[in-house]
């Protein structure tokens, strides 16, 4: 009789199942992806949550997740309707001013809005308005900051974000022994590199780039942004002098220390993902988080531990060691 209940027990399940509609079906499978994870001031972690049916995509809305797990809620099913956008999508978040939340809009095909959105007051601000972005980060108060802004070039580029305004590059910069562009532009593609994921802090930008993708932009269909040598770069805007910190082991999104010392890389690779702290000072990077696929880190405002997400599944906290 216990051999005929283990033998009934699946096709039990899947009859409760079926007698509870296609809708329960559908949410079994369901994909739930997260993205942009940001810790902000007001001590919560926001992030992007993307429900994805067989019936196709859904739309990004934002929530947010107490530190200890002890809270999570939806924050806001839609984005805003604002003046330059219309009806747009959420594509990223980022570290707005003064301890708020940025959003990043598509509007359209070739349309970024970035906005401030305050927790407290529920509302919003408009930043900037540019072509396609992927990623902002603001300096100096929230007056300017940098983007990352796909070109016909390439799947990087960085760019200048003031007034309002994202702009080009006006000048080369020359690391390693190396010249290059830092922004994707449309034209003069031999002089360009690929350069991905800025984090700033004051005049100091940070982000990767991949020397060896000089001269060979846009990469033929053979090759792909893996089997290229990633470094982490400072770049010191007030003297436009940049260096190479550190080699990292694939692609990387980073995070600057509060106090500017560190720099976190969360690596989606295989073989050596996870999260890696790079002494800006030495170059000396330690892996400090386990994962072969880690993406989008953000320190916590005292510097002492961060977040990130796993395979686009789930955060994880850790500490900084």
């Amino acid at each position: 009789m216990r051999a005929l209940r283990t033998a009934l027990t699946p096709v039990l399940v899947l009859a409760v199942i079926l007698l509870g509609g296609c809708g329960r079906i559908s949410g079994l499978l369901d994909h739930v992806s997260l993205f942009h994870p940001v810790w902000a001031a007001d001590g919560w972690v926001y992030y992007l949550r993307e429900v994805t049916s067989t019936s196709g995509s859904g739309q990004a809305e934002v929530w947010r997740q107490r530190p200890d797990g002890s809270k999570e809620e939806r924050v806001l099913a839609r984005a805003p309707q604002v003046s330059a956008c219309g009806a747009g999508l959420f594509s990223f978040l980022f570290a707005g001013p003064d301890g708020d939340l940025g959003m990043g809009l598509e509007c359209g095909w070739d349309e970024t809005e970035l906005l401030s959105y305050s927790p407290a007051d529920k509302t919003f601000e408009p930043l900037a308005s540019a072509r396609f972005l992927v990623d902002a980060v603001l300096v100096n108060g929230g007056g300017g900051g940098f983007v990352e802004a796909p070109r016909e070039c390439g799947p990087g580029g960085i760019q200048l974000l003031a007034d309002g305004k994202a702009y080009e590059f006006g000048s080369p910069v020359t690391v390693g022994g190396a010249t290059f562009n830092l922004s994707g532009g449309d034209t003069a593609c031999e002089s360009r590199v690929l350069a991905r994921s800025p984090a700033a802090l004051g005049e100091r930008l940070f982000f990767i780039t991949a020397p060896d993708s000089l001269g060979r932009l846009p990469l033929p269909p053979e090759v792909s942004p893996d089997d290229l040598t990633w470094h982490l770069t400072e770049w010191d805007v007030g003297s436009a002098t940049a260096r190479f910190v550190t080699e990292l082991p694939g692609l990387a999104g980073l995070a600057v220390s509060p106090d500017g010392r560190s720099v976190i890389a969360a690596v989606a690779s295989d073989h050596a993902g996870g999260v890696w702290s790079v002494d800006v000072g030495t170059g000396k990077k330690t892996r400090i988080a386990d994962g072969a696929r880690a993406y989008d880190p953000s320190f916590s405002p005292d510097g002492k531990r961060f977040v990130y997400v796993e395979h686009f599944k789930r955060l994880r906290f850790a500490g900084t060691r």
